[in-house]
């Protein structure tokens, strides 16, 4: 299969899961609910507690977001530039790049949704509502590793752990060098370390939006006009 038509296939297979889930969403959720169109370009208010169908359409409508599009274009981008600056013998182009990390996503979202409806966990992530630094940090780290059941038991998150395998080892599978079993690991925990990083944004993300336009202030002020 050629890149261009492989690039084509996960496309075409984002878009579809998109849809796929706005159907289901929509046949499952009740009247009352929310409703969830599914549409990456725009914020989506979801019920507490999310279907099958609601779930697909909320971790799929990742994969036609722009942000990731321009995630993609970037990184592909970057390792293009550093290929070439360290490495003659370069066989990937930007859209060969562009498509393993759509096909490494896709792998992600489709693990990390079988396993989180299974074990009925839900991935959005939640203010921590602790007071201080170190508390908030341990309960935002403590988020992707702890997924309460309904009884509020604490138990093992399953599904950043599956998507994060989802990942690794089909990175390790389009890989035309780094293609052991060890480097697949290798992948995995890296990526498992980005939803510690997402974690720890989220939690602080309002602090650090709060305090950027106190830092412009202090910053950008214009001297006053000498008298």
């Amino acid at each position: 299969m050629t890149c261009r038509l492989r690039l084509r296939f996960v496309l075409a297979f984002a878009l579809g899961s998109v849809a796929l889930g706005q159907t289901t969403a929509a046949d499952d959720a009740p009247s009352v609910a929310p409703k969830v169109t599914c549409n990456p370009w725009k914020p989506q208010l979801y019920p507490a507690t999310l279907s099958f169908g609601e779930l697909a359409c909320m971790q799929y409508s990742q994969l036609a977001s722009p942000g990731l599009a321009a995630e993609s274009v970037f990184m592909a981008g970057y390792a293009q530039w550093r290929r070439h600056k360290t490495d003659f013998d370069h066989n990937d182009n930007m859209a060969d790049r562009i498509e393993h990390l759509y096909e490494r996503r896709a792998a992600r979202v489709t693990a990390e949704t079988i396993v989180g409806y299974l074990h009925h966990e839900d991935p959005r992530l939640h203010p921590s509502g602790k007071e201080g630094v170190w508390r908030r940090t341990g309960a935002a780290l403590l988020s992707v590793i702890d997924s309460p059941d309904q009884n509020g038991k604490d138990r093992v998150a399953l599904a950043p752990l599956a998507g994060s395998l989802g990942s690794g080892f089909t990175a390790m599978a389009l890989g035309p060098h780094q293609t052991s079993v060890g480097h697949g690991l290798e992948r995995s925990g890296l990526i498992y370390s980005h939803y510690f990083i997402r974690a720890l944004y989220h939690e602080f993300s309002p602090d650090i939006w709060s305090l950027a336009p106190r830092f412009i202030r202090k910053h950008h002020t214009p001297d006053a006009p000498a008298s």
